[in-house]
């Protein structure tokens, strides 16, 4: 039980009355909440289950999430979610995401979950989270961002997800939320010195960056954004280098890629030790929103 999930642990277990009526079986949940609130002290908590077992079938997989679907002039919103596993190169069907024609959301994955936040469905901003659970291979709401927003970031730190600006209600936000995944809650953090939306954002050495994405008067950013989440500080600087729009980044070896975006092949490579940004290789294909 100390490695179930804690927002599973709390959210459900916990409120489990077969469990609330068995005093044993409290003990147990407690002694996994023990686990899960005090890691460092994990080396004196020590039992049988405590110490994990070998699991068959387990691997690290690639998972797309909804999409678009052209079909003749028109397109349509997906509800599929697949998966990829690398290792013998083969695809899978996982549960469809919960709801119809929404758009413009924002997926990110802590631990072996993954969160779908806010969206625009029928011309209405939402503030709505779900929760991919595969342990159960189900979706599950969770609680509400503070903020509805459509276009946005989000990104993983130190297992709290952070939802980035976006559009809302009076336009371009700078809102940043901070959601813990073990209590369920959602708090407010520093707010983005500079309000965009479909920028490019990622983690790497400690900070969330910020890449680009389109200001308020509706052009391309041009500006790179960090956050220190210890501090709860931002900082930024402006460069002719960071012009991206549409365009996802990700992290890898200590480096920083930014790829296409407004249908473009064209990538950005940033080295935060050094603070470079430099022009890296063309894909092959053009790509945005992706």
């Amino acid at each position: 039980m100390p490695f179930i999930h804690p927002s599973y642990l709390l959210n459900v277990v916990d409120n489990e009355e077969l469990i609330k009526a068995s005093e044993a079986c409290r003990d147990l949940v407690n002694e996994a909440k023990r686990y899960h609130m005090l890691p460092h002290a994990r080396q004196d908590m020590q039992t049988p289950r405590t110490r994990p077992r070998l699991s068959a079938g387990v691997a690290e997989v690639i998972v797309l999430v909804g999409g678009r679907q052209a079909i003749g002039m028109n397109q349509r919103s997906l509800t599929a979610v697949t998966c990829f596993n690398p290792q013998n190169n083969k695809w899978y069907p996982l549960a469809s995401l919960p709801f119809y024609d929404r758009e413009f959301f924002s997926v990110t994955s802590a631990g072996d979950n993954i969160y779908l936040s806010g969206g625009m469905e029928s011309g209405v901003m939402l503030s709505d989270v779900w929760c991919y659970m595969s342990l159960l291979d189900n979706w599950n709401l969770v609680s509400r961002m503070t903020v509805p927003r459509y276009r946005h970031n989000s990104v993983v730190y130190d297992g709290k997800m952070y939802t980035l600006g976006g559009l809302g209600v009076s336009g371009n936000l700078d809102h940043v939320e901070r959601y813990d995944t073990i209590t369920n809650q959602w708090e407010t953090v520093s707010p983005l010195p500079k309000p965009v939306y479909s920028a490019a954002a990622t983690v790497c050495g400690g900070r969330i960056y910020v890449f680009g994405g389109v200001n308020e008067a509706g052009r391309s950013a041009g500006v790179l954004q960090s956050f220190i989440p210890q501090t709860n500080t931002w900082s930024f600087i402006e460069s002719p280098m960071i012009d991206n729009k549409y365009a996802p980044a990700v992290s890898l070896n200590g480096f920083i890629f930014i790829l296409g975006g407004a249908y473009a092949r064209a990538t950005t490579i940033y080295d935060p030790e050094k603070g470079n940004i430099k022009a890296g290789p063309n894909m092959n294909h053009c790509r945005q929103f992706c």
